[in-house]
C-alpha cells in the first residue's frame, strides 16, 4: 500500500499512470455496435456487450509512477474484469511524453492524470474528447458521483473523462512533538488563525534543534486553496495573482506562519520552502499541510502521527480543500472509445469504489455506505483520518488552463524572497504576475 497512495502526493501534477494494452480481434469503429451472435436480433442487440469485445488499450500515465503501482491500483483489477482487453502501460519519462507519442504516431487511448496536471497532458496536446454521449450509451449514471468531483473534471471545458479516486489537503501532525512540549493536538474545525497560533507555540529552539510549528507544501496549498482562487482569469487569459483576494491567501498561508522566532532563519538555512521530507524524515516539524496520501510513506512507521481537517477561512466556514481527483481521460484518437468507457464504468462502479475505499483511497461517489467503508482495512481506528478527509465540505474547483504552470512557476520564484523578507508582498505578486503574463504571451505565440 505504500506505493499506491504515493501517486497522489508526489507532485503538483501528480496522478497515476495507466496503460491499457492490446487485445486480439479487429478494431471496433467508434459508435458502431458490437457484432451480434446468431439468434434473435433484438435479444442479441440488448445483450451484446462492449466488455466482451477485444481491445488494445494503451494508457499513458502523466505522473510517471512505475508499472507495479499502476497494476496494484488499477491494472490488475481491469485485466481481471476484462480478459479480452490487452492493457499496455506507458510510464511517463524523458523519452515518453504525450508530445513525443503524438509526434511518432503512437497509440494512446487513455490518459491518467490529476486535475492539476491534465491541462498539460490532455488539453495542451489537443487530446480531449467529450464522452457525454458514450456515458449515456454505456448507461453510466452521473448522479452517483459527488458533484464536486465531476465539476473538477468538467472545468476543462467538457466531460473528457471520469474521476477514479480523489485527494485533497489535510493537516498532518507529529504527536511526539506535541507531547514533548505539552501542547494540545490540533482539533477538527480549526480556522487558519487557530492553526497559526498553535504553530507559533511549537516553533522554538530546543537543545540546539529548531522546531517548526506549522509548515505547508506551498504549491499544493495554493493550488487547492479553499477560496477557489485560480492562477489565471479565464475572461482575460492573464495571471490573476496580483489582487486583494490572492494577497490575503498568500499572506495567510505563506507569510503569517513564518512570523514566529526562528522560522525564517530555518527557511534561510535550507533556501527553499518546506517539503515532505522536512516533516516525515527530519521530524522537527509539528504540523504539515499536504495532499492526502503522504501517510503511506514508510517513514510514517517511525513516529506517532495523526491528521486533522484542513483549517478554514472565517468567510468560508466548513469549506476545506478543493478536490484533487485523479482522472481517466479518453483520447480523441482512440479507436477503442467504447471499450475505454467500459473501463471507466468499471472503475467508477460501486464494487470497485467500495474496495478501494476500504483500502484508504478517497471515493468519488456520494454513496454513504462507500464513504463509511473508507479506510476500514487500513488500521486507522485510533486516528482521525475519516474526519480529516470528510469533516469539511470540498471547495469549488478553480478553473484550470494549460498556462497555469507558467503562473505557478513565476509565483514560486518569488516566494523564497518573500519569506526571507527580501521583497514585500505587493512587489512579489506584481513581479510574479508580470513575469507570468510575459510567459503566457510567449507560449501563445508559439502555438
Amino acid at each position: 500500500m505504500t506505493l499506491l497512495r504515493r501517486l497522489s502526493i508526489s507532485g503538483l501534477a501528480l496522478p497515476v499512470i495507466l496503460a491499457a494494452g492490446c487485445g486480439g480481434g479487429k478494431q471496433g469503429q467508434e459508435g458502431a455496435a458490437p457484432p451480434s451472435a446468431p439468434g434473435n436480433a433484438k435479444t442479441n442487440e440488448a445483450s451484446a456487450s462492449w466488455a466482451d469485445q477485444p481491445a488494445e488499450l494503451v494508457v499513458y500515465g502523466n505522473p510517471g509512477d512505475p508499472e507495479n503501482v499502476f497494476n496494484a491500483r488499477i491494472g490488475d483489477a481491469v485485466r481481471k474484469k476484462f480478459p479480452n482487453y490487452k492493457i499496455t502501460y506507458l510510464q511517463r519519462n524523458a523519452d515518453t511524453t504525450m508530445d513525443k507519442l503524438i509526434a511518432s504516431g503512437s497509440q494512446v487511448d487513455l490518459i491518467y492524470d490529476s486535475v492539476g496536471g491534465a491541462s498539460g497532458s490532455l488539453i495542451a496536446t489537443n487530446s480531449q474528447f467529450d464522452i457525454s454521449e458514450l456515458v449515456k450509451k454505456h448507461q453510466i449514471d452521473l448522479n452517483r458521483f459527488d458533484p464536486g468531483q465531476l465539476d473538477a473534471v468538467k472545468q476543462f471545458g467538457g466531460l473528457y473523462g471520469l474521476p477514479v479516486q480523489t485527494g485533497g489537503l489535510v493537516l498532518y501532525y507529529n504527536k511526539d512533538i506535541f507531547d514533548k512540549f505539552g501542547v494540545p493536538y490540533p482539533k477538527n474545525g480549526m480556522t487558519w488563525d487557530e492553526a497559526i497560533e498553535l504553530g507559533n507555540r511549537l516553533t522554538r529552539m530546543d537543545n540546539g534543534v529548531q522546531y517548526i510549528g506549522l509548515g505547508l507544501s506551498v504549491g499544493h496549498a495554493l493550488l487547492m486553496n479553499s477560496l477557489s482562487l485560480p492562477y489565471i482569469d479565464k475572461n482575460t487569459g492573464k495571471a490573476a495573482i496580483n489582487n486583494d483576494s490572492y494577497k490575503r491567501l498568500v499572506e495567510t498561508l505563506v507569510l503569517r506562519p513564518t512570523q514566529a522566532a526562528g522560522y525564517k532563519e530555518r527557511i534561510r538555512a535550507i533556501n527553499r520552502t518546506f517539503n515532505n521530507d522536512d516533516f516525515m524524515k527530519d521530524r522537527h516539524m509539528a504540523m504539515f499541510v499536504m495532499n492526502y496520501g503522504l501517510q503511506d510513506q514508510k517513514d510514517f512507521q517511525e513516529f506517532n502521527w495523526d491528521m486533522a481537517p484542513l483549517p478554514t477561512f472565517p468567510e468560508k466556514p466548513g469549506i476545506g480543500t478543493q478536490p484533487y481527483p485523479n482522472i481517466l481521460f479518453v483520447t480523441a484518437t482512440s479507436k477503442y472509445k467504447d471499450q475505454a468507457v467500459e473501463v471507466l464504468k468499471f472503475l467508477t462502479s460501486d464494487e470497485y469504489q467500495l474496495d478501494m475505499a476500504k483500502r484508504g483511497f478517497i471515493p468519488i461517489l456520494k454513496d454513504e455506505k462507500i464513504r463509511k467503508a473508507f479506510a476500514q482495512d487500513m488500521g486507522y481506528k485510533d486516528k482521525n483520518v475519516v474526519n480529516a478527509v470528510f469533516y469539511n465540505k470540498v471547495a469549488a474547483t478553480a478553473p484550470k488552463t494549460k498556462y497555469d504552470g507558467i503562473v505557478s512557476g513565476a509565483l514560486n520564484k518569488q516566494l523564497i524572497g518573500l519569506i526571507k523578507g527580501e521583497v514585500d508582498l505587493n512587489t512579489a505578486l506584481r513581479q510574479a504576475e508580470e513575469e507570468a503574463n510575459k510567459g503566457i504571451e510567449a507560449a501563445k505565440s508559439q502555438e
